[in-house]
């Protein structure tokens, strides 16, 4: 007589095999997604960028960063939230550029004026005609895990719309009027 895990192993084989299936058929990857790929060339593809958003008149931010990051991976996914990217795909491209363990892309990152010293993810801005438009390199972007998309949003539209870079953290007014 068969066991109950061996019968249970032969009516789950079928369907494990047809999920395997079409997870390979689909083109899925079981690798999880690289928001800051390690193998990029950072100045390659931050020149092609530049290049497409000044074709474009867009603005661009390079944000470095690394997916051992929580900050990093949540900036990265509220950009990509649909009201961010919604109004991004209108005004601004954005590229990502891996600092690893702070030691890989950093000649980038100088070179275009960004310091790590504040902590990731930093980034830097450019105009629609290319030229720098600042960085946020007083740690403005380095506690994104606890911004809303809404908050990057308001952000992101500071940049585009004042030129400004400022902190995406709007202060509210105390309703306790001793404070």
């Amino acid at each position: 007589m068969a066991s109950s895990g061996t019968i249970l192993k032969d009516f789950l084989r079928p369907y494990l095999l047809c999920g395997l299936a079409i997870v390979l058929l689909s083109g899925c990857s079981l690798e999880p997604e690289l928001r800051y790929d390690p193998n990029a060339d950072a100045r390659q593809s931050f020149e092609q960028a530049r290049l497409t958003a000044v074709q474009n008149e867009r603005y661009l931010m390079v944000v470095f960063g690394a997916d051992w990051c929580p900050d990093c991976l949540k900036l990265h996914d509220n950009l990509k939230s649909a009201e961010v990217s919604a109004y991004m795909r209108e005004h601004m491209d954005f590229i990502t550029v891996d600092v690893g363990e702070r030691d890989r892309n950093l000649a980038l990152a100088d070179e275009l004026g960004v310091t790590i010293d504040r902590g990731i993810p930093v980034a830097v801005f450019f105009k629609p005609d290319g030229t720098p438009l600042g960085t946020t390199n007083d740690g403005q972007l380095e506690p994104s895990r606890h911004f809303t998309s809404r908050q990057i949003l308001r952000f992101v539209k500071a940049v585009v719309e004042h030129r400004q870079i400022s902190s995406p953290i709007v202060k509210t007014r105390s309703k306790d009027p001793t404070s």
